[in-house]
């Protein structure tokens, strides 16, 4: 699946982002949808979910799994409830890769392999649409910081961006990430740490339907 990069920060949210990190979003090819019942999530449908372990540069590897709390019930079109709030989603970095040279980006895939809703897992795919990452410096003498994302040809170098395009296709053909499926997210350039700390609030989008029972 094709990603398309959208970095849509206002003013505000830049200003925020430099005190607490960067939170980029990104617009997939599927478009939102609403469930049109509990018993079926279609493609587009979103989800509001809090990370329940760190995924960084250093700390994180290959096949590492993590898991989301779903924080906002989805509510069907009939006003029933598809999702509730506590419902999990188990995910798995399917790619990373840690810049060793200067100016070369850091960049991590991350999956979705389940949804488990009222006891019940269902295989599940979805794209990152929004998340905030934190950069912190490599170097203890050095305070962390947090960088502002961009808009432009250097966006998928950016702390934060979530990469797809000509962007993708680069680090593709460079061999940093394999095949793998999931969300490419540029974890920025140089001497870094960048972190998407456990707490941190996540929205994911379907991209394949759920036949709920």
């Amino acid at each position: 699946m094709k990603y398309r990069l959208m970095l849509t920060m206002s003013a505000g949210m830049l200003a925020a982002a430099c005190a607490r990190g960067t939170q980029v979003q990104a617009a997939g090819d599927v478009a939102p949808m609403t469930p049109p019942n509990s018993r079926y999530l279609p493609a587009g449908t979103t989800m509001t979910a809090r990370l329940n372990q760190s995924i960084g540069t250093s700390m994180s590897h290959d096949g590492d799994r993590f898991t989301l709390t779903v924080t906002d019930p989805v509510i069907a079109q009939d006003g029933s409830i598809a999702v509730p709030a506590g419902a999990t989603v188990t995910g798995h970095v399917s790619g990373i890769h840690t810049a060793n040279l200067p100016g070369e980006q850091s960049v991590i895939r991350l999956a979705f392999d389940e949804l488990n809703v009222n006891g019940r897992s269902y295989p599940f795919t979805g794209s990152v649409e929004n998340v905030v990452v934190q950069n912190q410096s490599t170097n203890a003498s050095s305070s962390s910081t947090a960088r502002s994302a961009v808009t432009g040809a250097a966006a998928g170098a950016v702390l934060g961006a979530i990469v797809g395009g000509l962007e993708l296709s680069k680090i593709l053909e460079g061999g940093l990430l394999g095949a793998a499926a999931g969300s490419v997210i540029s974890l920025g350039t140089g001497s870094t740490e960048a972190v998407i700390p456990a707490g941190s609030t996540m929205t994911v989008r379907a991209t394949q339907p759920v036949q709920l029972r």
